[in-house]
C-alpha cells in the first residue's frame, strides 16, 4: 500500500557526511569521478577518493606494483576533483583486498558511494561491471552508477527521475529525489510502470490519483519543486527509461541493504542500471 509519511531520517541527506567514489585508474572511471566532486562541491561536504590495490594469493605475483598503480590512479584523480573541490575538502588512500569490501567498508557512514560504468556501446551484459553491480545490491549508503560518457555540465537542466511502487516503501526515497530537486532547481518527474493487460496498449496514462495522494505532503513541504506525476501501462523498466531519456538523474529504490545477502534488487533496477544514460541513484528502503 502507498504511503503518505514526509518525515525521513533526521537530518539525512542535508548533513555534511562524506561523498565517497570508487577510483580504478580508467578512462570510464573519470566522469564518476567529476560527477562525485560535483556532488561534494555543490553540498559542501569532503570527497573521499578510494582506490583498492587486490593482493594475489599467488606468492610470485605478489609485489608493490598494484598498490602503486593504485596510489597512481588516486593522484591523478585527486587533480580532477580539485577542479570542483577545495583541498581542505578532499582526502584519499589506497585500501587493499577484494574491491567490492574495500569500497563498502570505506563508504560507511557516508553520504553516498559513487561507481563508474561503462558506456552504451560496450556489451550489453558487461555494461555494468560485476562491482559496480554488487557494490549497488549491497550498501547500506545510497549508492550512484555514472556512465563514462557522462557530463554533468550537458544536462544541468535534465530533471530529476523517481520510480516508485505501490508496495515500496517511499519516504527515504522521495525525500532524496525532492530535495535533489530544489537543490538542482530542476522538475522531479515521479513515474510508476504498471504491468499491462492484453486491453490496455503500452504507454496508456493512467489517472494517477493514487500517485498524487502519494505526493500531496512532499508538495506541501517542498512547493517550490515542479512536479509531474505519470501512471503508464508497461514494464516498469521501460517506463522509467523513457522518463529518463533527457533527464540528469533517475532514483530508484533497493529493498534489501543486507552486505550480506546478494543483490538486494530485483529485474527493473538492474535493467536500469545496464541501459539509463544518466547516472542512477539506487537507495536502500529498508529504514522507511
Amino acid at each position: 500500500m502507498i504511503e503518505h509519511q514526509a518525515s525521513p531520517a533526521a537530518g539525512e541527506w542535508e548533513d555534511h557526511s562524506p561523498v565517497v567514489v570508487g577510483v580504478d585508474g580508467s578512462e570510464r572511471n573519470r566522469a564518476a569521478i567529476a560527477w562525485a566532486a560535483q556532488e561534494a562541491g555543490r553540498s559542501g561536504c569532503d570527497l573521499r577518493l578510494v582506490g583498492v590495490s587486490e593482493l594475489t594469493l599467488i606468492p610470485h605475483l605478489s609485489h608493490p606494483a598494484p598498490r602503486s598503480a593504485a596510489r597512481h590512479a588516486v593522484d591523478d584523480a585527486l587533480e580532477t576533483a580539485k577542479q570542483y573541490v577545495g583541498p581542505e575538502h578532499l582526502a584519499s588512500e589506497v585500501a587493499s583486498g577484494p574491491v567490492e569490501e574495500a569500497l563498502l567498508e570505506r563508504s560507511a557512514g557516508a553520504r553516498l558511494l559513487v561507481v563508474g560504468k561503462r558506456g552504451r556501446h560496450a556489451i550489453p551484459r558487461m555494461l555494468v561491471g560485476s562491482t559496480s553491480l554488487a557494490v549497488a545490491g549491497r550498501s547500506p549508503v545510497p549508492v550512484a552508477v555514472v556512465p563514462d560518457s557522462w557530463d554533468q555540465r550537458a544536462h544541468e537542466h535534465g530533471a530529476v527521475v523517481v520510480g516508485v511502487h505501490p508496495d515500496q516503501p517511499a519516504s527515504r526515497l522521495l525525500h532524496l529525489a525532492f530535495h535533489r530537486a530544489h537543490r538542482l532547481k530542476t522538475p522531479l518527474v515521479v513515474v510508476h510502470g504498471r504491468e499491462q493487460h492484453d486491453d490496455v496498449p503500452v504507454g496508456t496514462e493512467a489517472e494517477p490519483a493514487a500517485l498524487e495522494g502519494f505526493l500531496e505532503a512532499w508538495r506541501h513541504r517542498f512547493p517550490e519543486v515542479e512536479v509531474s506525476a505519470h501512471d503508464r501501462a508497461g514494464h516498469p523498466a521501460v517506463v522509467v527509461l523513457d522518463a529518463a531519456a533527457d533527464a540528469q538523474l533517475v532514483i530508484l529504490g533497493r529493498r534489501n541493504s543486507s552486505r550480506f545477502s546478494g543483490f538486494g534488487f530485483g529485474s527493473v533496477t538492474r535493467a536500469v542500471l545496464h541501459y539509463a544514460e544518466c547516472p542512477v541513484l539506487v537507495v536502500p528502503t529498508d529504514a522507511d
